[in-house]
């Protein structure tokens, strides 16, 4: 629908809004805001990596290397926070996940230190209904309450990689060693394992529909009780990852500056070489792909 060029490259990933916009940080220490039709709603400094999104609107991202700010849609500065060097991972309507070192840092929408625990370093994140689960590099994935308390830990075969994800109360992850695990979110017990040949690498990335998407060798689909449903050896992820879109399909960055869209049961909707190299994506509630290249270019489609 739309492209804009920041004139930088981007340093992390695409926030969305729920009304369509999105955030991003480029390498020259900008914090951009795009409207959904496009235009630069937001131009400010910015530390950190990527910048996150609460319900409201509220962007939140690192004011310099070791203060967390808010930010009103309008570009109103609300509150900062010293939390040390970290960056924001995910957000509720009561609270904002950020790591900081070996640290997984909650702070409440208003600004306020909720609490600090040490957990390793974060590479992934998801909210619950009453907390967070993250996964550590090489290491372990933990369930948290809102209150930080521990709820429990799981490490899969070879140690977390790819990304962690929740659906129905169940907590998605990938491993070092390769596959996917489902864990009840209750109790960190393990519900299946479906393998792959090489670690997890992207995803597991969840779609409305409940089939989950994985990249390993090649891009695994697999069903909400563990069945393999099909994989395809044609196109390999890619490092930027897998994006869930819409109701039963997924966007893949693969190698070879290859972007796909793919179903549920493996079929292609779409594949393009026109974007470049793709280095992030992102997608909104309503169907809204945005595409993140190496030269800063941004692709919005819909």
């Amino acid at each position: 629908m739309w492209t804009f060029d920041p004139g930088a490259e981007l340093r992390g990933r695409i926030a969305t809004g729920g009304d369509g916009s999105i955030y991003f940080i480029t390498r020259d220490g900008v914090l951009h805001g795009l409207n959904s039709a496009g235009k630069e709603t937001m131009h400010r400094d910015a530390d950190g990596l990527s910048p996150a999104v609460l319900p409201d609107g509220t962007v939140v991202a690192m004011s310099s290397r070791s203060e967390l700010a808010a930010i009103a849609p309008d570009g109103a500065m609300l509150w900062n926070l010293e939390i040390g060097e970290a960056g924001p991972l995910a957000t509720t309507d009561r609270a904002i996940y950020a790591s900081a070192g070996a640290d997984l840092v909650s702070v409440s929408t208003s600004g306020a230190l909720n609490w600090r625990v040490s957990v390793g370093p974060v590479t992934a994140a998801a909210t619950t209904p009453d907390g967070v689960v993250v996964g550590t590099s090489r290491g372990a994935v933990t369930a948290l309450a809102s209150d930080g308390a521990v709820v429990w830990t799981f490490t899969p075969d070879g140690g977390f990689s790819g990304s962690v994800a929740y659906a129905d109360e169940v907590v998605y992850a990938g491993s070092l060693g390769g596959g996917v695990y489902a864990i009840d979110l209750r109790t960190g017990n393990p519900i299946w394992h479906v393998n792959s040949a090489h670690a997890v690498t992207t995803g597991p990335a969840v779609a409305p529909s409940g089939t989950i998407f994985a990249g390993s060798d090649t891009i695994y689909g697999v069903s909400a009780d563990g069945q393999l449903r099909w994989k395809d050896p044609t196109l390999k992820p890619g490092e930027a990852g897998l994006f869930a879109l819409g109701y039963d399909s997924v966007f893949d960055a693969a190698t070879g500056d290859v972007g796909a869209v793919l179903m549920g049961d493996g079929s292609y909707v779409w594949t393009s070489r026109s974007f470049g190299k793709i280095t992030t994506a992102a997608s909104s509630p309503s169907g809204m792909l945005y595409v993140g290249t190496s030269t800063g270019r941004i692709f919005a489609i819909r």
